[in-house]
């Protein structure tokens, strides 16, 4: 468990609460172990985890293994759910894709699988370095759509944008300034948004796409990752039809 913890097992998650063990169960992932605090086992195995096996656990040791401030009296170690392949894919004619290029903070890797998720997205594409979207942080962030939403994780970017072009999916990136501006753009059709890490750093792939700017007011440089994402994202949500 302490190698899982400090993230030294890359094949388990750390996920605690009851909210994201209910969900990696309800999506079919095994857990590994469950431990309860013996002061909420009554509660916790007969109506939240019934029928699961667990081991209930003096509260102080989960209060201090936790990442929270206030341990919420369960913690799971779940394996991680299969990678999708990009060809595996079910793509249809107006899919919309995520890609990350680089993000290396969890938790804003999380919030980006969430806000994909809720903008209807169909799968999330995690590039190169960076965080792994199987880190506490980033599935605690992502309030659960990491265990949901199909994620395709690829170390070369020019391999990636090369397979979304077969798959007949238009990639465009999201540039500071310069690109067509987010309500102008056609997002209609199956559109693949590359986004950079905080720190800049595009793929060189993605010079070539067309770029699709957020208008700023005042002397903003630029937004965070997340807050450029989701005004995008819900840009092309708004653009098609049935978008949330």
């Amino acid at each position: 468990m302490r190698g899982a913890i400090a993230g030294r097992e890359p094949d388990l998650i750390v996920l605690e609460g009851e909210r994201l063990i209910c969900e990696a169960r309800q999506q079919g992932l095994v857990l590994e172990l469950l431990l309860l605090s013996a002061d909420r086992v009554e509660e916790l195995a007969r109506d939240v985890f019934a029928g699961a096996d667990f081991l209930p656990v003096d509260p102080a040791l989960l209060e201090r293994t936790s990442a929270l401030t206030s341990s919420p009296g369960c913690l799971a170690l779940v394996r991680c759910p299969r990678e999708g392949a990009l060809d595996e894919l079910p793509l249809d004619s107006s899919a919309l894709i995520l890609v990350t290029a680089g993000v290396s903070d969890p938790g804003n890797l999380g919030a980006l699988a969430r806000t994909a998720e809720a903008a209807g997205a169909a799968a999330l594409c995690v590039v190169g370095p960076g965080a792994s979207p199987w880190g506490a942080k980033a599935v605690r962030g992502s309030m659960g759509s990491l265990l949901r939403l199909p994620v395709v994780r690829a170390d070369d970017a020019d391999a990636l944008a090369a397979g979304l072009r077969a798959r007949g999916v238009r990639q465009v990136r999201a540039v500071t300034r310069g690109g067509a501006l987010l309500g102008d753009f056609d997002w209609t059709g199956s559109i693949a948004l590359w986004v950079a890490s905080e720190t800049g750093g595009m793929p060189q792939v993605a010079e070539d796409f067309d770029g699709v700017s957020i208008p700023m007011a005042g002397a903003v440089e630029s937004l965070n990752v997340g807050a450029a994402a989701a005004a995008l994202l819900f840009a092309a949500a708004a653009q098609r039809e049935g978008g949330p």
